[in-house]
């Protein structure tokens, strides 16, 4: 495990996944990452690549050859390797292996860089392709805060706001049927806040495309604490709570999505598909901003 930390924040870090395992106050004490119980949820954050969400039937086509994949790829259950760390940042390294390859063909160089500054925890992905003649891949976040913060509280005074007002529709996702319907429905009518509801998330999480909003807030009625979540280069937004666990929140910044239920296309025609030729790079981010 790695641990950061600078006057207002620590960060624990596990190169497993280069998930971020805790993420601490200074002030108040609380780790506002979700504490990987798992009996219910044994991540806290983990980097989903090179798929986000589910394949169809967990299976999918590329250059001919059939592949198998779990929900969210493989990045998650993959030991990355420690290029240079300080009390301040560290970056994580994966690249392809005997392993990786029986699941996804390419070669490929993922870096994920974790900076404290201030209040604020970054992490920064970046995708290379150095070897082969093009690679296709999605990317995402899947940090899970709790919510509520504090004991004693009920999720129900917790409420998400948007940096903007936004007029938006979500996808619906099907879990059932193993996929993403081509079904819209209206989120949000030149609005910014909802409040955390179990019954907006019965069927898996919200995902939302097209969003302009910089960042979104997790805050309460109760305390005057807030989780402002920055993200940057990314083109859906999940958001997420169990149903079986309660007590935390999960906001994803994706490059992708899981399968629609009619795909039946090869890896390289899935919608957000990100294509990289010999020599390119392909960067996001998101930053935890913690108010205490």
């Amino acid at each position: 495990m790695i641990t950061l930390h600078n006057d207002y924040l620590e960060a624990h870090l596990d190169p497993k996944g280069a998930e971020i395992a805790k993420l601490i106050g200074k002030q108040d004490g609380i780790n506002y990452m979700w504490k990987q119980d798992p009996a219910l949820w044994g991540h806290s954050a983990p980097v989903l690549f090179p798929i986000v969400g589910a394949l169809k039937d967990g299976k999918t086509v590329i250059e001919g050859r059939t592949y198998e994949m779990n929900q969210h790829g493989f990045s998650r259950n993959s030991t990355y390797e420690i290029v240079e760390s300080d009390d301040t940042h560290v970056i994580f390294h994966l690249s392809d292996s005997e392993e990786t390859k029986k699941m996804y063909p390419y070669a490929f160089d993922l870096y994920v860089t974790y900076t404290l500054a201030g209040n604020s925890l970054k992490a920064a992905f970046k995708v290379e392709n150095n070897k082969e003649e093009h690679i296709y891949f999605q990317i995402g976040g899947h940090p899970a805060f709790t919510c509520p913060f504090l004991e004693g509280e009920a999720a129900n005074d917790y409420y998400i706001e948007f940096s903007e007002n936004e007029t938006l529709s979500q996808k619906v996702i099907y879990p059932a049927r193993g996929g993403m319907s081509h079904e819209t429905k209206p989120f949000f009518e030149n609005e910014r806040r909802f409040f955390i509801r179990q019954a907006l998330f019965n069927s898996d999480a919200i995902v939302i495309p097209h969003f302009k909003s910089e960042s979104v807030s997790l805050k309460s009625l109760v305390n005057d604490k807030v989780l402002t979540f920055h993200m940057h280069g990314f083109d859906h937004l999940g958001l997420w709570t169990s149903k079986h666990t309660g007590g935390l929140l999960a906001i994803e910044p994706w490059v992708g999505h899981t399968d629609y239920v009619d795909f039946h296309g090869e890896f390289k025609d899935k919608e957000s598909i990100v294509t990289l030729k010999k020599g390119e790079s392909f960067s996001c981010d998101f930053a935890i901003e913690i108010k205490q």
